[in-house]
């Protein structure tokens, strides 16, 4: 791997940038040199600044570094989430059983995750193994959470509904909302944490279905509906319309809901092979026991 300089210094060329026009006023032409040499390095302070007057993020910057390649978590964490929403079980065993004993602690976590998603696609519960009780510890021993644990901390709700600590919910999604908001002004959202906060109302309408909490389940739609659609991505506004669909379902507009799961599964059904199975398993079975919900609560 290039060193921070040498990576600096082909950014700068294929910018074609000067030296000067990068490192005035951050450090001298001599030790510009030494830098992009491997030969000095800079405080984080000073390499921010650099990053500033190249126009690229700290993250690009490493997958530069890293040769144009993810770092391995990022990657594994992608491959997983993909074939999760491929309904690929064989992908996800494989990621499961390759990390389960990796000495790096976010690879343990990627197979924790991995072995809750797979044994939550055939039951609600699931046995809680040691890999993923430290994975709960470890979320919950931190003050603050970086951007990396808010995009895995929604797994904490089927883990403390497989502990049987459902008691512990509200406080757990009141937790990742305060988390969230750190990185959400009035006027803007910079990493798409709104897409987060639309993944978690949808984890968390179906656990409270599943409980039969009826009334926290009913109370989801006002919550969901007030993520500012300007600040979701495409498959944030999916995930917020599905979770709008569900609650219909259930007690709202039949009508509206079949409006939008042919809206949603329309959008789903252009792509083949299809991309995303878990949209049309959401729907068939929340139809299925909006149902049953019905006919029990008809007046």
């Amino acid at each position: 791997m290039k060193s921070i300089g040498e990576t600096v210094k082909t950014i700068r060329k294929i910018k074609g940038y000067t030296q000067s026009e990068v490192y005035s006023g951050i450090m001298s032409r001599s030790f510009g040199h030494r830098f992009e040499s491997g030969e000095n390095d800079i405080s984080a302070t000073k390499l921010f600044q650099i990053l500033d007057n190249l126009s690229i993020s700290a993250d690009e910057f490493r997958f530069i570094q890293n040769n144009y390649q993810q770092y391995t978590y990022q990657a594994v964490l992608q491959t997983l989430m993909a074939a999760y929403d491929s309904h690929d079980l064989q992908i996800m065993g494989k990621i499961i059983g390759d990390y389960k004993n990796s000495p790096e602690l976010n690879l343990r976590s990627v197979s924790a995750i991995g072995e809750i998603l797979l044994e939550t696609y055939h039951s609600k519960t699931f046995r809680v193994t040691s890999d993923i009780q430290v994975l709960w510890d470890q979320l919950f021993l931190a003050k603050a959470w970086t951007i990396q644990e808010i995009k895995i901390a929604e797994i904490l709700l089927p883990i403390a509904v497989s502990l049987d600590r459902q008691a512990m919910i509200p406080t757990i999604v009141a937790r990742y909302e305060e988390n969230c908001q750190r990185y959400i002004s009035e006027t803007s959202d910079p990493f798409r944490i709104s897409d987060q906060l639309a993944e978690v109302d949808l984890t968390l309408i179906q656990i409270y279905l599943n409980l039969k909490d009826y009334a926290r389940a009913r109370g989801l739609r006002s919550k969901v509906m007030a993520l500012k659609p300007a600040f979701l991505t495409w498959q944030g506004r999916f995930t917020q319309q599905l979770v709008i669909l569900i609650w219909h379902l259930y007690f709202g507009s039949e009508d509206e809901a079949a409006k939008i799961s042919d809206a949603l599964t329309g959008i789903e059904s252009l792509y083949s092979p299809v991309i995303d199975h878990n949209i049309f398993a959401i729907i068939k079975i929340r139809q299925k026991l909006a149902k049953q919900y019905r006919s029990g609560h008809s007046a």
